[in-house]
């Protein structure tokens, strides 16, 4: 099993090198799914995909594939709802997936897309991927895909939440609930401003959620400690090269201060050196764009030497993706480019 997690901001082609790496891996033999969570949803282009299926396979037969591809785009109620029905009891899961509370939350809770993406990955390693490659949204938006989850399981496990979702039915049956409805202050003010109609909604949804809550605040807990194993899984910063520098130190801090490891840094679109013989006679305007391209070329093979050198201590695999003469379009584009990652 490995777990590949490709970071980096917006408009460097993270989802073509986490997309080529995929289809390298998978042409290689193994069983891959590469999983989108940046709501940009860039993948299909990338893979060429034209149906409607929000999970597909790619087929590998123009490049004699061992192995299986299939590439998934993250999709948060069907995450949700495969997670309820596997994991509660069937009349559990009727409540639950009827729930007018359910159906708020899919829609409007913030963090659901982050939440959901750690889920997904479960659900992944349970289906039998032998590599998983994931892309995640762009920049600081990276961090909540690893943060939100970690978040939530604590919450969960707060003791006034466990008491409040495992007490709440008897308290409701009870007469106490009623007297201790007209005694707590702080529940009177929570109903004056959220109206004791919907505050009974959640607290009935969250009794009834709970199991399932707890549930996925422990698949989340061993989801993250997998993304933890230097064994398992790494992260791929990738970046430009005027780019590289600050993207490489940035991404680089906050994966390490979260325990996270490093495990390449992929400096896409450099434009390759070209030896250009020119005729005495070339015009002046051809001269001055080859003299334009050999002055980018070089600038981009001083800041590589710069950045390789800036983090040989720190990240062990390091490499140059050259600018493609083409945009990413579809498999063949793709494999081109999956002949210079090295992941």
């Amino acid at each position: 099993m490995q777990i590949r997690i490709f970071v980096g901001t917006g408009g460097v082609g993270k989802t073509s090198v986490a997309a080529a790496s995929a289809l390298k891996t998978a042409v290689s033999g193994s069983k891959c799914l590469v999983l989108t969570i940046d709501p940009a949803r860039r993948l299909r282009t990338a893979l060429g995909i034209t149906s409607g299926e929000l999970e597909q396979n790619i087929p590998l037969t123009p490049f004699d594939g061992k192995g299986e591809l299939w590439v998934a785009l993250l999709d948060v109620a069907a995450s949700l709802n495969r997670a309820v029905l596997r994991y509660a009891e069937p009349k559990q899961a009727k409540v639950v997936l009827e729930h007018p509370i359910y159906h708020i939350l899919l829609q409007s809770l913030a963090g659901m897309q982050e939440l959901m993406a750690i889920e997904r990955i479960d659900q992944a390693i349970g289906d039998g991927f032998e590599a998983i490659f994931i892309d995640t949204a762009p920049s600081r938006h990276a961090f909540e895909f690893v943060d939100k989850p970690e978040y939530f399981a604590q919450l969960v496990s707060f003791p006034l939440v466990r008491l409040v979702g495992r007490t709440y039915h008897w308290w409701e049956r009870s007469g106490l609930g009623r007297l201790s409805r007209k005694s707590f202050e702080l529940y009177t003010r929570v109903e004056e401003m959220l109206g004791a109609t919907l505050v009974r909604q959640i607290l009935d949804f969250f009794s009834v959620f709970r199991s399932i809550a707890e549930g996925y605040a422990r698949r989340a807990k061993r989801t993250i400690a997998l993304l933890r194993d230097p064994q398992i899984a790494a992260f791929t910063v990738v970046t430009t090269p005027f780019k590289a520098k600050r993207d490489g130190e940035y991404f680089w801090e906050e994966m390490t201060k979260r325990k996270f490891r490093v495990g390449a840094l992929v400096m896409n679109r450099c434009w390759p050196h070209r030896q250009v013989q020119l005729r005495p006679d070339t015009p002046a305007p051809v001269r001055d764009v080859v003299a334009w391209y050999e002055n980018v070329s070089q600038a981009h093979q001083r800041i590589w030497d710069q950045v390789s050198a800036d983090f040989a201590g720190r990240i062990p695999n390091r490499m140059q993706v050259p600018e493609l003469s083409q945009d990413i379009d579809g498999l063949p584009a793709l494999y081109q480019m999956a002949q210079a990652v090295d992941l």
